[in-house]
């Protein structure tokens, strides 16, 4: 019997997976299967389509989208507040030096990105030799060929994104590159261990991406199949974002063009916005991680819902649902327009109930809340992630959204020294954003401050605005690491520079251990 293996092609230790040797539960709109005997593995179209959900799936693990990819990055950064409820969050709050286990992003991340990849690849490999009754159609081929080389993609992003520097933030003496390119599967245990790369330099990573996100682009329709699904709109809005960590800030305005070009409908207003998190799936999600059943819930310990918040429903504090470990930070409070009775202004908070005595007229700090005593003394919490149309610790997470993209090309054009630089260009863009979110913006003298704004304080408030948009989202740690900017952790922990190692995470050692051309990240 012939059987594709699927071994890790970094991790230099005896694990091995068969193809499907576990069942694929119904998720996606596809049709569940126990297992797929290993004959027939990657040579039908329910295999390939089993195949592909697999690799969705991958994103929903714990360490992935499904927590650590939302919540770390307001840990690690200015945003986030570990109350210690549960003493999760803590080490990655205060910036502890990282360990593979604990307090930055762990080795998990490394193994099951590069285990999704690998298998990524293997299903580009297996596409063009498929002889099917009936044949593959070209629309066929060119969907699954556009979401492998979207989620390959996209997995490669997140990977350097963690473990390098992002371009034109490196700190060079301690610089030790991207991370391993991989573009042909591996189907055998031998294979893989015989594969020992370095890294890539950041630059060839990057090219990578934005290559991968380019076919994808060319393949897939818009809407596709959802937003669930990779489609034509999510890869131009990631290859926006991509271009705007790389700098090149041309590609990022284009590519932002045409994603909003086809889905600036679906930028929501002050009446609107609040509404959008409490439903199925965010009316401005270009791409999201979707959780379609019970069986997929990841629990009271570690989801979304139970990090972020002790509600199990709005406004009700006599019953506790989740720890509510990471909350928002007072900076981020003030910056959200919301003012404290309990807590003077600036001033930390532990062993205090936090309430909130009034809101600014910005409706997105209507998705932040005081919390229960139930864990301890209430704290405000964010609500963006409250369990899917009711179901407890059951959230789809947006990857991407309209938003974004909009404050992608406003931030490309008024960076100083930007090929696309244009105020005025720059300026419409971030009110498109605020006349959507603060009910009182047009006409205010916050617009007449915003329409005098020079250079430097037009970027800083769409800086500023991309923090508040985009909160408890898992963007602001990359948003400061891309910049090069210290991690300002006052008034709640000490200020971490950007020169320190402890930014970037350590490498699974295991690998590095048994590859002598990969090298480890500055510091461990």
């Amino acid at each position: 019997m012939k059987k594709y293996i699927f071994k890790l092609p970094l991790l230099l230790i005896a694990v091995v997976v068969i193809l499907f040797s576990s069942g694929c539960e119904k998720q996606l709109e596809i049709a569940p299967r126990q297992s797929i005997d290993a004959d027939n593995a990657l040579t039908s179209r329910d295999a390939i389509e089993a195949a592909i959900v697999s690799v969705y799936a991958g994103l929903k693990s714990a360490r992935q989208y499904g927590r650590d990819y939302i919540a770390l990055p307001e840990a690690l950064s200015d945003n986030g507040f570990a109350t210690q409820k549960s003493g999760r969050f803590v080490g990655e709050a205060q910036n502890n030096p990282p360990t593979q286990l604990a307090n930055h992003f762990t080795r998990d991340v490394w193994v099951n990105s590069y285990r999704n990849i690998n298998q990524i690849n293997l299903i580009l490999d297996a596409i063009p030799g498929l002889t099917l009754i009936p044949a593959v159609t070209p629309a066929e081929r060119a969907r699954w060929e556009g979401e492998m080389y979207f989620l390959r993609g996209l997995y490669y992003f997140d990977l350097v994104k963690i473990y390098g520097y992002i371009p034109g933030a490196v700190v060079a003496p301690q610089d030790r590159g991207g991370v391993v390119i991989s573009t042909k599967g591996f189907a055998s245990k031998d294979a893989a261990l015989a594969f020992l790369p370095g890294r890539a330099p950041i630059v060839d990573v990057y090219k990578l991406i934005t290559d991968d996100l380019a076919l994808a682009n060319s393949r897939l329709l818009n809407p596709g199949l959802g937003a669930s699904r990779a489609n034509k709109a999510a890869a131009q809005g990631l290859l926006a974002r991509v271009n705007l960590y790389g700098q090149n800030y041309s590609e990022a305005k284009r590519w932002a063009d045409s994603c909003i070009a086809i889905s600036s409908s679906r930028l929501t207003t002050t009446a609107t916005h609040v509404a959008q998190w409490r439903g199925d799936t965010h009316g401005e999600s270009l791409f999201q991680v979707r959780f379609a059943s019970s069986a997929e819930n990841i629990g009271v310990n570690e989801s979304l819902q139970t990090s972020f918040t002790t509600l199990v429903t709005l406004g009700n504090t006599a019953v506790t649902g989740g720890f509510g470990d990471l909350v928002p930070t007072i900076p981020l409070l003030q910056d959200l327009g919301i003012t404290l009775t309990t807590v003077p202004t600036g001033l930390n908070y532990p062993g205090l109930t936090a309430t909130i005595s009034s809101r600014s007229t910005d409706v997105r700090n209507l998705l932040y809340e005081t919390g229960t005593n139930g864990r301890g003394p209430a704290k405000v919490e964010c609500t963006k992630f409250l369990g899917k149309s009711g179901f407890l610790n059951l959230d789809n997470v947006p990857v991407i959204r309209v938003a974004e993209i909009y404050l992608i090309r406003a931030e490309a054009q008024a960076t100083a020294g930007s090929s696309v630089f244009n105020l005025t260009n720059a300026l419409a863009d971030l009110k498109s954003i605020k006349s959507r979110r603060y009910t009182d913006y047009t006409g205010s003298a916050q617009e007449t401050t915003d329409n005098s704004s020079s250079q430097p304080i037009l970027f800083e408030e769409i800086f500023r605005q991309r923090r508040i948009e985009l909160a408890f989202e898992g963007h602001r740690f990359f948003d400061l690491k891309r910049l090069g900017r210290d991690l300002v952790k006052a008034p709640h922990y000490n200020n971490v520079l950007f020169t320190e190692f402890k930014i970037l995470p350590q490498i699974f050692q295991a690998d590095v251990d048994g590859n002598p051309n990969l090298k480890q990240n500055f510091g461990y």
